[in-house]
Formats: structure tokens, sequence, C-alpha cells
């Protein structure tokens, strides 16, 4: 709910108007390194099925 709504800011938008320059960078920073590792991770076993999926047909 926004303040403009109900008088009551989100912790989000609390966070974006009071957190300092140098928290939101290493909170940025901390949420892209998670997400490219999360995608990194989905990569990997999607090239594993992959690999199972043609020795599996290799097989057959």
């Amino acid at each position: 709910m926004s303040a403009a709504k109900g008088g009551v800011s989100s912790p989000l938008a609390d966070f974006f108007t009071k957190a300092s320059a140098e928290t939101k960078r290493d909170v940025y920073n901390s949420v892209i390194s998670k997400a490219i590792a999360s995608q990194r991770a989905v990569i990997e076993k999607a090239e594993a099925i992959k690999k199972a999926n043609a020795a599996a047909e290799k097989n057959a």
C-alpha cells in the first residue's frame, strides 16, 4: 500500500527513501549476485538434462 492511498508507506518505499546510496548499492549488488548464481544453476541443470537426453537417444 502506498502512502498516497492509506497514509502508511511500504517497507520497500521506506528503503528507497531512507537508505543511503551505499546501502542501496550493497543491496543491489547482493540481489544481482544471487540472481546470476540462480540463472547459472538453471543453465547447468538444463545442460545436464540435454546431455542425458542425447545419451539416452544415442543408446536407444
